[in-house]
């Protein structure tokens, strides 16, 4: 199967047309919810979709009053801690960035300050817990 769209992937090469006009961007194709990724962050309406490995997925959305800083760029993001303790979004080598954007973003409760000189988004706490006990990975999508 992976290699059926592998080949897939590479005639699309082939036929410039058919490829999407934009700069680079995360290819879906290759991201299998729940093997790759267990949590899944849509940009637009600030809401997580978690694919916990036993039972059934959950779905919040962040309310207004926790939306601040900056969301991170589409694709796949590793989620560490920093040097401090910190849980912090990583973005491995294959996810596009924007020009001068340093692939970090820390995840900050929703009533902390945002740190200054690295980007950083507000979540609820729980979704911070949950995060950190049952993720290794989270895609952005918009």
């Amino acid at each position: 199967m992976k290699r059926l769209l592998m080949i897939a992937l590479s005639a699309l090469a082939f036929f410039p047309g058919l490829a999407p006009a934009t700069g680079p961007a995360a290819d879906d194709a290759v991201f299998v919810e729940g093997a790759r990724y267990d949590a899944v962050l849509h940009r637009r309406e600030h809401r997580w979709r978690l694919l916990p490995a036993e039972g059934a997925d959950l779905r919040l959305r962040v309310s207004e009053t926790c939306r601040a800083g900056e969301l991170p760029p589409r694709g796949l993001w590793l989620l560490t801690l920093d040097a401090a303790g910190h849980p912090t979004l990583v973005a491995p080598s294959a996810t596009p960035l924007p020009s001068g954007h340093p692939g970090m973003v820390r995840l900050v409760g929703c009533d902390q300050p945002l740190p200054a000189g690295l980007p950083a988004l507000t979540v609820p706490a729980a979704l911070s817990e949950w995060l950190a006990e049952n993720s290794g990975a989270i895609y952005v999508t918009d």
